[in-house]
């Protein structure tokens, strides 16, 4: 499954110099927890989230909080939350350097990046231009699928896929698929439970086939005497 199958369009943006309140009104009003900031130009700049936004209420300086921020700075620690709250563009509290994806790339690809970069959301850029956004929720979407559906699918991949000859059934339970059945050769069985591991909705394959003949020889083998 691609990105563009699974991310949401249109995508609320801000610009910049959009004021503090309006951006907070924009999460508010369309239900969102990130908006991303473009250019003139269109082109993604930044990202604020509701964390961002936060900052205004948990680091303002205005309140009895100096004492603390004092300690943090005598201790070396970074401040970006408190330089956060004193901001009143977007352009002042968005977090920089975008982890962005495409539209092409496929979902188990980008849901390993938005861990390895411990992010909740990414924009979806086709060259410079936002075309989406896709969110952890998303990703998740695509296992909220019944078993009658994940059945049918891996049905359809086992008679239209190689390897040739071979007699596989499945059964799935809770998006657990267990195949059953014979194969021709042993190393056929990596390839079948690689194809079904790959339909939507899948959370585990139990492969429990047989093999009807022992691995065929390499070519290097069979000439050796």
């Amino acid at each position: 499954m691609k990105i563009r199958d699974i991310m949401s369009q249109p995508v609320r943006t801000v610009r910049p110099e959009t004021p503090f309140k309006d951006v907070v009104d924009c999460l508010v009003r369309s239900e969102v927890s990130s908006v991303p900031v473009v250019d003139d130009g269109g082109r993604v700049v930044g990202i604020v989230t509701e964390a961002d936004l936060v900052s205004k209420e948990a680091y303002d300086g205005h309140r009895p909080r100096a004492l603390t921020l004092l300690a943090d700075l005598l201790s070396g620690r970074e401040h970006h939350w408190a330089t956060k709250a004193a901001g009143f563009v977007a352009a002042d509290v968005m977090t920089r350097g975008v982890v962005a994806c495409g539209p092409d790339e496929e979902v188990r690809v980008v849901a390993r990046r938005m861990l390895q970069r411990g992010v909740k959301r990414m924009p979806v850029v086709d060259g410079d231009e936002l075309v989406g956004i896709v969110t952890r929720r998303d990703i998740l979407r695509t296992f909220s699928r019944s078993d009658d559906d994940i059945a049918a699918d891996v049905a359809l991949v086992l008679v239209s896929h190689p390897p040739e000859d071979h007699h596989v059934e499945c059964s799935v339970t809770d998006g657990v698929v267990t195949l059953t059945g014979d194969i021709r050769y042993p190393s056929d069985e990596p390839i079948v439970v690689g194809l079904v591991r790959a339909v939507d909705g899948v959370v585990d394959v139990i492969a429990r086939l047989r093999p009807r003949e022992p691995e065929p020889p390499t070519p290097s083998s069979a000439w050796t005497y």
